[in-house]
């Protein structure tokens, strides 16, 4: 008699099915490993690091649930095809025929793609994406020559592709709700920083609050020239994160290998990390999943940039809107003018909302924010304090997807670069 078949408790594959204890005690071990996959891979969704799961793929994962919204974009843009100069009849001719070119575009990609005429695509690819942009772009064109309209039909079509991806591709509402969480739990650590960075800083633009030359400045910088001062700022800030942090990303995957069964404490796969971890070893990550992990560091220090530049933007307005007086502002933005938005009286006190406040308010906030994006790349009690919490989190998840190919039975193969 030969010897007993060893256990395979996470065995992924169901063998073929055969009569018996056996047979059904493989199944259970199947549904089981089944079950911690799921449980894993909405884990990784949860610290948003969708491209930790295996087989992850835009057409699938992203684009494919995202059908009902461009299902009803696609269908809304047909009014590109109407042209208020037109008398009604002529518009609701120019709209038939525009639904008429939608439904065409999409059963033309259909038929190519082996499927019937009007059938909803069970797998969006490059054709689907392409019509998308595309078709609905035709019927402005089509109908009237409006060719500017058409253009901003497909840009704002591709725009909206690319945000779909982002958003759902990368998991950023999971990974910001993330961010969030992490910052709320070293929020003391996060207090201390700013306690010893903005001291000094707040001085200095208290000082530029009072200064003819800051309302002078912000004043003239009017609409989409201001939003540009911010962006530029905040572009600045971005570098100065992420030429830090991509040499972070390769610490951490040199480090994952440590401890795996103490890194998986508190993962869906902590009960069986012991199982796992005598035959696994860290795979290489591709380059999606590098840049999957430097967006969550990205995320978890400009979320707290984020909250500093509001709270100094708030704390500058509602002093500027109390400390400094309408005539004050007049006699600073001159011929400018304040451009006042509006007015009010609380305990027999005159208040005056002005878009040259919101200006200063912003820029000041912009530049305090700015300024703490630096503070926190040079300073080494802020890693102490809060960084390496971030970075410990990073790492369990590393070690957690380690554990996850080997109970894939994936321990020794590559990773294979999806798009």
């Amino acid at each position: 008699m030969g010897s007993p078949r060893p256990r395979r408790p996470w065995a992924l594959h169901a063998s073929p099915v055969a009569p018996g204890p056996a047979a059904r005690l493989r199944r259970v071990e199947d549904r089981a490993a089944g079950q911690l996959r799921t449980a894993t891979e909405q884990w990784f969704l949860a610290r948003g690091t969708p491209h930790f799961i295996e087989g992850y793929r835009a057409s699938e994962d992203v684009f494919t649930r995202a059908l009902p919204l461009f299902s009803l974009v696609f269908v809304l843009e047909v009014l590109g095809a109407a042209n208020l100069e037109w008398p009604w009849w002529q518009n609701l001719l120019a709209l038939a025929g525009g639904f008429g070119v939608l439904f065409g575009g999409w059963a033309v990609v259909n038929r190519l793609r082996g499927r019937r005429a009007l059938q909803r695509p069970d797998d969006v690819g490059v054709p689907e994406l392409a019509a998308f942009v595309v078709v609905p772009a035709l019927v402005p064109l089509v109908f009237g020559g409006q060719v500017g309209s058409a253009l901003l039909t497909a840009t704002a079509n591709l725009v909206l592709l690319g945000l779909v991806y982002l958003v759902a591709g990368y998991a950023l509402i999971p990974l910001t709700r993330w961010a969030f969480g992490q910052t709320i739990r070293q929020v003391g650590a996060v207090l201390g920083l700013f306690g010893r960075a903005m001291p000094l800083l707040l001085l200095f633009s208290i000082v530029l609050l009072f200064t003819t030359e800051v309302w002078q400045v912000a004043t003239a910088l009017d609409g989409l020239v201001f939003w540009a001062v911010v962006a530029f700022f905040v572009l600045i800030g971005l570098g100065f994160l992420l030429i830090r942090l991509p040499g972070e990303v390769g610490r951490l995957t040199r480090e994952v290998d440590d401890d795996l069964v103490a890194e998986a404490a508190d993962s869906p796969l902590a009960d069986v990390a012991a199982n796992l971890a005598p035959d696994c070893t860290a795979e290489p990550l591709s380059r999606r999943q590098r840049g999957n992990v430097l967006l969550v560091l990205l995320f978890s220090q400009a979320v707290q940039v984020l909250l500093v530049t509001v709270s100094v933007t708030a704390f500058f307005f509602v002093f500027g809107l109390v400390a400094v007086r309408p005539a004050v502002i007049a006699a600073w933005v001159g011929d400018l003018g304040a451009g006042e938005l509006a007015r009010w009286t609380w305990f027999g006190h005159t208040f005056v909302l002005t878009r040259a406040l919101l200006h200063v308010a912003g820029l000041l906030g912009t530049l305090s924010g700015f300024y703490f994006t630096v503070y926190v790349i040079t300073d080494a009690t802020y890693r102490e304090e809060f960084f390496d919490e971030i970075l410990g989190q990073v790492r369990q998840t590393l070690a957690v997807r380690t554990l996850y190919l080997a109970l894939l039975g994936r321990s020794s193969a590559p990773t294979p670069e999806r798009t």
